[in-house]
């Protein structure tokens, strides 16, 4: 879990580095520069803008929306990499395990859940290693493995449904940046306002809301699918671990 925590914050210490940079960059290109169109003429209006041009145009909050779409991309890659059912409750090693103790052979059991590291080795080795101080105690320590395992899954997909809830927020706050420029440039203006003036404003605050969207959309998706991918181990693991608990307390001691 450490790993995990270290990996998590540094993809935040690095968006939060990375909108902060950019905010200083772009005040400095911006001071005494003219306001130029993102779009040159009409005909390439109509075919919308390139991703260069809504960086352009959104400004540090669309920096910060792709620094969160990395995390975002590297969250699903890794529990893609993890949410394996085959590597946290392998059938085969599952079905030597509880064979081993169906026969009452808990030291062999406990020797073969050493071999490997999954949800099931974790909790048989639990249970075995708390066996001779009762049956209270290795159900109990069953119980506390199998929800610290299952509870880590959660936290993994966790950060998806976090990114998903935040990411529409800056898009919004880009929204009313956005109009806050736009209304600024008719406050201020003693002559005719300028329709690039104002339109950049504008441009700004529709861009940085779809652009949240752009990146909250797939997160949530991905987090439903990583979800149910979630409940099915978090299912197997309950059953296996009630079996489990009644094999290991009807072990002798000694075995």
């Amino acid at each position: 879990m450490s790993r995990q925590r270290k990996m998590c914050i540094g993809l935040l210490i690095m968006v939060f580095l990375t909108g902060f940079l950019a905010v200083g960059a772009i005040a400095q290109k911006d001071a005494g520069q003219e306001l130029k169109p993102y779009i040159n003429n009409v005909e390439e209006a109509k075919g919308g803008m390139t991703v260069f041009q809504m960086m352009k145009a959104g400004g540090f909050i669309m920096i910060i929306l792709a620094a969160i779409s990395v995390c975002a991309v590297a969250f699903i890659v890794y529990n893609f990499r993890v949410l394996k059912i085959e590597n946290l409750v392998p059938a085969k090693f599952t079905d030597d395990l509880i064979t081993m103790l169906e026969e009452g052979e808990g030291k062999r059991a406990y020797a073969l859940c050493q071999t490997q590291d999954n949800i099931i080795s974790n909790i048989v080795a639990a249970g075995l290693e708390k066996r001779d101080k009762g049956d209270v105690f290795a159900k109990e320590a069953i119980e506390a493995v199998a929800r610290q395992e299952v509870g880590g899954l959660w936290q993994n997909i966790s950060y998806l449904a976090d990114i998903a809830t935040v990411a529409p927020l800056i898009g919004l706050l880009g929204t009313v940046l956005g109009m806050i420029q736009a209304f600024n440039v008719i406050a201020f203006q003693t002559a005719v306002v300028k329709p690039i003036l104002l339109a950049g404003g504008v441009s700004k605050a529709m861009v940085t809301t779809a652009g949240g969207l752009i990146v909250a959309i797939p997160a949530m998706l991905f987090y439903s699918y990583f979800k149910g991918k979630v409940i099915e181990i978090s299912n197997l693991v309950e059953s296996y671990s009630t079996d489990i608990t009644k094999l290991i307390q009807e072990i002798k001691k000694g075995k």
